[in-house]
């Protein structure tokens, strides 16, 4: 004689979902943690291949590390950035043979940007960007009011600390005067310069992009990893008020083809990793932060080929020693 089974009651079936539920909320957060330990790892490699692009570079240049872009007389200079003359160097030969680096690209709010040069400036290199950040990989924007597509990037070059100003509108906050990191306008930096060690000193952070829009506006106060303030007159005037920022810009690390333009590949280490403060650009002086949006710090190439994880908590006096070349600070890799 069969008898019938006796079915899942109502109890029974809430307590299996129950369980599974619990299950997947325990599951999905090591997923997620494993999947951005897979980004961090991949952004990481990115650096490895710049610096070991800009050694090679450096052997086929009299030792030089790769500059800001060269001046032209007294005018507006040709600001190629550092990468686009790392490209050669990381497979990127074909696009390299592209670029005209005797073109005169001018003042950029006042001269249209070459048309010879578009295509390069728009078109987007896998190892320039980090996995992490999902901003946009190019974006639209306007100068001398054309609006031109350009490519972004999430590392830039070392120029310095940010704190040695000539100026308000001077001193190593703008990318075309010296600063006392490694890369600026006709820089020329030799790796024997880097009294500091080059096991000491950054040659390359990541920073995240924005998304290219940029809002007229000072309020709400936005997301610092997508957006910067812009305006005023004095970018350190600026940084000590806290609040009122100027107008919020999110044209972060827009370009990489260029350096002196505010959303271009060159910053200092003024601010922290990660700051709360909004980096700040006043015509293209800036005060900036590396950022990420790995948890707890950035990923930072240093001068030797090395790459390191910067924590959100290294001290600022640590933190400075490794945006400088011959400061003589005496840091270790333990302190940050």
């Amino acid at each position: 004689m069969s008898r019938n089974r006796p079915a899942f009651t109502l109890i029974e079936l809430l307590v299996v979902i129950a369980i599974i539920a619990v299950l997947i909320a325990l599951l999905l957060p090591a997923v997620q943690a494993a999947r951005e330990a897979a980004r961090r790892m991949q952004c990481s490699n990115n650096l490895k291949q710049l610096g070991l692009a800009m050694h090679n570079y450096m052997s086929a240049w009299g030792e030089a590390i790769p500059n800001a872009g060269s001046r032209i007389g007294t005018g507006f200079p040709n600001d190629h950035s550092p990468l686009a003359r790392l490209l050669p160097y990381m497979e990127q030969g074909t696009l390299h043979n592209l670029i005209n680096f005797d073109i005169q690209m001018g003042f950029p709010t006042a001269v249209e940007f070459p048309v010879e040069l578009r295509t390069v400036a728009s078109t987007t290199i896998a190892p320039f960007f980090c996995p992490s950040d999902g901003a946009p990989a190019t974006a639209t924007i306007t100068y001398a009011a054309l609006p031109i597509l350009y490519a972004g990037t999430n590392y830039a070059a070392n120029q310095g600390d940010g704190t040695n100003i000539g100026g308000t509108m001077g001193g190593q906050t703008h990318p075309m005067n010296p600063g006392n990191g490694i890369c600026w306008v006709g820089s020329g930096t030799k790796l024997a310069e880097v009294t500091d060690g080059t096991s000491n000193t950054l040659a390359f952070t990541e920073s995240t992009r924005g998304d290219g829009t940029q809002p007229a506006n000072t309020a709400p106060i936005r997301d610092v990893r997508k957006y910067r303030t812009y305006g005023g007159s004095d970018v350190y005037a600026v940084a000590a008020s806290g609040t009122g920022y100027p107008s919020w810009d999110g044209r972060r690390l827009s370009i990489w083809f260029r350096s002196t333009v505010p959303e271009g590949p060159v910053m200092n280490g003024y601010y922290t990793p990660n700051s709360p403060r909004p980096d700040n650009a006043v015509s293209a002086s800036r005060l900036t932060a590396a950022r990420s949006y790995h948890p707890g710090g950035v990923n930072a190439l240093l001068c030797d080929g090395s790459v390191r994880f910067l924590k959100d908590s290294v001290a600022e006096g640590v933190y400075r020693a490794l945006w400088t070349r011959n400061g003589g600070e005496v840091i270790s890799a333990s302190d940050y």
